[in-house]
């Protein structure tokens, strides 16, 4: 979540197709996540979740001196652009994750966390970078689940999650539009306000 200046929904729409065309011969397939899809009034961060081109890697495209890269990882490609105080972010992932981490990024935070992280938790799952896997077969360290060494070979891996709809189904709750998820900080009586 940006904390830096916000724009207007329609600008971000724009600078959001804009950067998608760039990438698409690049991709498999690609969604805008974040607050544009939950159609906020303003934006902060512009957030893109994709499945790269094995063919036409991303990194054919972004090499380390493209223009307001400022961090090139493998899951997680930013762009800050100071003058314009546009950040674009590019979550990479896979065709068998996608549906959660779209879930995940769509947001808002307090909605992935609660809901999303909570429900598996719930079934005995963590997020680890490999995306869920068993609890039982992990091992927390800080804030950051590691498969354990004999689990690494052969993890227990969760079904495939093509969809929104699959992880949802996953989870055992229902689909909730992107609009919905809307979700800030509790209140002191531990209800979760609400706001477009």
């Amino acid at each position: 979540m940006s904390e830096g200046p916000k724009m207007p929904y329609a600008r971000a729409v724009n600078l959001a197709n804009r950067f998608m065309a760039l990438i698409d011969p690049h991709v498999l397939k690609q969604e805008v996540a974040g607050s544009i899809r939950r159609g906020c009034r303003e934006v902060g961060d512009i957030e893109i979740v994709c499945v790269e081109n094995p063919l036409h890697p991303l990194g054919s495209l972004f090499h380390k001196d493209y223009p307001g890269l400022v961090l090139s990882g493998p899951r997680l490609k930013r762009f800050k652009y100071p003058a314009s105080g546009v950040q674009i972010e590019l979550y990479v992932t896979t065709t068998w994750d996608y549906g959660r981490i779209l879930a995940i990024r769509t947001g808002s935070a307090w909605y992935s966390h609660c809901q999303l992280a909570t429900n598996w938790n719930r079934l005995g799952w963590c997020g680890t970078e490999d995306g869920l896997r068993r609890k039982k077969e992990c091992v927390k360290k800080g804030n950051v689940w590691k498969i354990l060494p004999e689990y690494a070979e052969n993890p227990t891996k969760p079904p495939v999650f093509n969809t929104e709809a699959d992880f949802y189904g996953f989870l055992g709750i229902p689909w909730v539009a992107p609009g919905q998820r809307n979700w800030s900080d509790p209140t002191p009586d531990g209800r979760y306000n609400y706001s477009k």
